[in-house]
């Protein structure tokens, strides 16, 4: 024998679903910029990172060539250590650039942030346009057949 038995939560005098919605809603909003604005960050340093090494490579006039490689290096180590901070990415020892993989990496964690926090904000605003929620739970009862006692003996 299965009964339904339905779990309601809110009602017109306490609207729990709306009130958990608004602050879902506010929460994800904020949260949405803030993922917006790593995503397009770490956008910005893996395009620029190749602009950045090219630049580190750049002989500058007027320089030695062993102060040349060491301010090349320092500069290297810059756009590197950049590059770590935003995005995550390391620059494996005796790579110069990224390879498609790494520009991958480094730009789909922020992307799938950004639609993850995209998905509670739709179930905030679903809760927030619902007065109440209501949850079938079902029940299973189970009859059990009464055993018959033996009587004792005296």
């Amino acid at each position: 024998m299965k009964k339904i038995i339905l779990f309601k939560i809110g009602s017109r005098e306490a609207q729990l679903p709306k009130t958990i919605g608004a602050f879902l809603i506010i929460i994800a909003v904020l949260m949405l910029v803030y993922s917006g604005a790593v995503m397009f960050d770490s956008w910005q340093a893996v395009k620029g990172f190749e602009e950045c090494v090219d630049n580190a490579y750049a002989v500058e006039v007027g320089t030695t060539q062993e102060l040349s490689a060491i301010l090349t290096e320092l500069k290297f180590q810059d756009c590197k250590t950049s590059l770590y901070q935003i995005t995550g990415t390391q620059i494996p020892g005796g790579n110069n650039y990224l390879t498609t993989r790494q520009k991958a990496t480094a730009f789909l964690g922020p992307v799938s942030v950004f639609f993850g926090w995209a998905i509670v904000f739709l179930f905030a605003l679903f809760l927030f346009n619902s007065a109440t929620v209501v949850v079938p739970v079902e029940q299973i009862e189970i009859p059990i057949s009464k055993t018959k006692s033996k009587k004792r003996r005296k």
